[in-house]
């Protein structure tokens, strides 16, 4: 009998301390705003979110220790945040140099492009068929094969224009700073 009491007794402690535990929530980091990869996590990016359960993710309290570090991936609204999605890092590799551009409509895709999206670089030809930059209607020069997309924003001073910041490699940054410059860029959305 007196085991069985012991057993009871037992048991309901142990059932409390579960549906205690259940209940148990602990503040994690979260995302709020998209945040593309290579850029700075900004405080107004984040906040904190409370999960039960063995999640993994950045402590609540550690929530300033991720501003101001750069995102290694695009990172997403509502996302819990993890130290492996951001670094303290320069968000460029080795040999590679971030440069602007402006494209006119008709020079990007359509549905435009987005941070994180990956491009071809391609020089159009000029306007003047006497030989310098090309003749009209000539095949345009691929400058980069692939190239990244840093930011892109709508372009004040154009209508239907588009400032990009390219991530490309560093010896062809200026050949890609030169065209853009004319106005000679076109960009070609491809496969990651």
């Amino acid at each position: 009998m007196a085991l069985a009491v012991l057993l009871i007794v037992g048991l309901a402690a142990l059932g409390g301390y579960l549906y205690q535990q259940a209940g148990s929530k602990s503040p994690v980091v979260v995302v709020v705003n998209e945040v593309p990869a290579g850029h700075v996590v900004e405080r107004s990016d984040l906040s904190t979110v409370d999960v039960a359960g063995g999640v993994v993710a950045i402590a609540g309290a550690n929530l300033e220790s991720v501003v101001g570090q750069v995102a290694t991936v695009t990172l997403l609204p509502n996302t819990l945040l993890q130290r492996s999605m951001v670094t303290d890092g320069d968000p460029l590799g080795a040999g590679q140099a971030r440069v602007g551009v402006a494209v006119r409509s008709g020079q990007i895709p359509a549905e435009g492009v987005h941070p994180g999206d990956v491009v071809q670089v391609v020089q159009i030809p000029g306007d003047n068929p006497s030989g310098a930059g090309g003749s009209a209607g000539s095949a345009g020069t691929v400058l980069v094969d692939r190239a990244t997309v840093f930011a892109s924003a709508e372009d004040p001073a154009q209508s239907g224009g588009t400032l990009l910041t390219l991530v490309v490699p560093a010896a062809a940054a200026p050949a890609v700073a030169v065209a853009g410059g004319a106005g000679r860029v076109a960009v070609i959305g491809v496969r990651p």
